[in-house]
């Protein structure tokens, strides 16, 4: 099936994107995008390239206090930057497992993320690392959204005619965390995966494919975070609050889903508890 047919534009500043955007859809690495418009799932008079923006980078700036992932910024450049292999072990090995080379070389870290599937491997190891979107709108005003808050329903988000300039983590988000997943087949996207991340804070727990958006947990650290059913017990009793919102499809009955992601909970806490 052939897309509708569609104009494509390449602004080189803000400005000029957003008078672009007017009637058309933003584009980067395009990974979710044009398979949807070759489906005819969407449908758009306009694809609008954000890679010539001039403000737009894909930079991974390391602060004292931050890491901050550029508009631009592709899973394979995530995957080679050291500093996110060595601090955030667990996002690394989430962009890891999305997809195969060439789709890591062409999708980038917040097209995965914009394109709010509740599934998105980034969108998991990014909200249990307490990350921050930070957006920007026609007039260059600039607004923080903490990522938990991001996400309103399958594939929509709260972005109001703007642009997500950068994703920010704090340094400190985490002393140890695991992601994992379960599919079908390798590089494929995940049926249900779950990220937990410990620091001095508590614990975070993100699951995806249960529900139309992820939901995350927190847990204060009022137990050894090492007593893993303990913990367990409580991430699955949180879990289970949302179980109004359980989706059941082709992929699986929403029983199904909780038990999976039981199963990888159960799998991912041991496991960052010896890495504490």
């Amino acid at each position: 099936m052939r897309p509708a047919p569609y104009t494509f534009e390449e602004p080189t500043n803000l400005t000029q994107a957003f008078a672009n955007l007017k009637d058309g859809m933003p584009i980067a690495g395009g990974q979710n995008l044009m398979p949807a418009l070759r489906m005819r799932q969407i449908d758009t008079p306009c694809l609008v390239s954000l890679e010539k923006i001039d403000s737009f980078s894909n930079d991974i700036l390391v602060t004292v206090d931050a890491i901050q992932i550029g508009a631009l910024t592709t899973i394979g450049e995530l995957l080679n930057c050291a500093v996110i292999e060595r601090e955030l072990p667990w996002l690394h090995t989430a962009a890891s497992k999305l997809g195969d080379t060439q789709v890591k070389n062409l999708a980038t870290v917040v097209g995965n993320v914009c394109w709010s599937d509740p599934r998105a491997n980034m969108s998991i190891a990014l909200l249990a690392s307490r990350a921050e979107i930070k957006v920007v709108n026609e007039k260059r005003l600039e607004r923080s959204i903490p990522i938990r808050d991001f996400f309103t329903g399958f594939q929509e988000n709260c972005l109001n005619d703007e642009l997500v300039g950068s994703i920010l983590i704090p340094r400190n988000s985490g002393d140890a965390g695991v992601y994992d997943e379960f599919s079908r087949q390798p590089n494929d996207l995940a049926l249900v995966n779950v990220c937990v991340v410990s620091n001095q804070e508590g614990v975070a727990a993100a699951i995806g494919g249960t529900c139309a958006t992820p939901i995350v947990v927190t847990l204060e650290h009022t137990d050894n975070v090492k007593n893993n059913d303990s913990i367990l017990n409580r991430i699955i009793s949180l879990l289970e609050n949302y179980s109004d919102q359980f989706s059941t499809d082709q992929f699986g009955s929403s029983r199904y889903k909780l038990e999976l992601a039981r199963v990888l909970l159960k799998r991912a806490l041991p496991i960052v508890g010896e890495q504490l």
